[in-house]
């Protein structure tokens, strides 16, 4: 079971707080679910939620490379937010810490066009965050 839509109902209203609006980001090209905008300035900034819920296995996630491209094209600040069996809780880098690891081959391209993100190999304690209002106070 998908815990995006109670992420993206907790943000809105933790954001609401802060007199920031969330929706749905759409290009022009599409949209997708996994890209939640924040209605801040002067450029909005987008989010790039992915989620990992197995239990008692370290956090594993595929950001596609078509969604990334998308994001680098567009005049947005945007950040990944890799949830980890919580609505609340996870990682968060922001695109130009995407970029770098890709650029090392951190983030490995498979062959589903997805870059790999490994929990362990890839990621810092200092990417956590242990609620939305954290989150919130990293990216606005």
């Amino acid at each position: 079971m998908s815990i995006l839509p109670t992420f993206r109902e907790r943000l809105t209203e933790a954001a609401d707080v802060r007199a920031v609006t969330v929706d749905r980001w759409s290009s022009g090209s599409g949209s997708s679910r996994n890209l939640i905008e924040l209605s801040t300035a002067p450029r909005v900034t987008v989010l790039y939620a992915k989620e990992f819920n197995t239990a008692r296995r370290p956090g594993f996630w595929g950001l596609t490379r078509n969604q990334v491209n998308r994001l680098e094209r567009a005049d947005v600040k945007w950040f990944a937010v890799l949830l980890l069996r919580s609505s609340a809780a996870g990682y968060v880098l922001s695109a130009a810490e995407v970029r770098r690891l890709i650029a090392d081959g951190s983030f490995e391209l498979s062959c589903d066009g997805d870059y790999k993100v490994n929990e362990y190999l890839d990621l810092r304690s200092a990417q956590r965050f242990e609620s939305l209002a954290e989150l919130l106070d990293h990216v606005l």
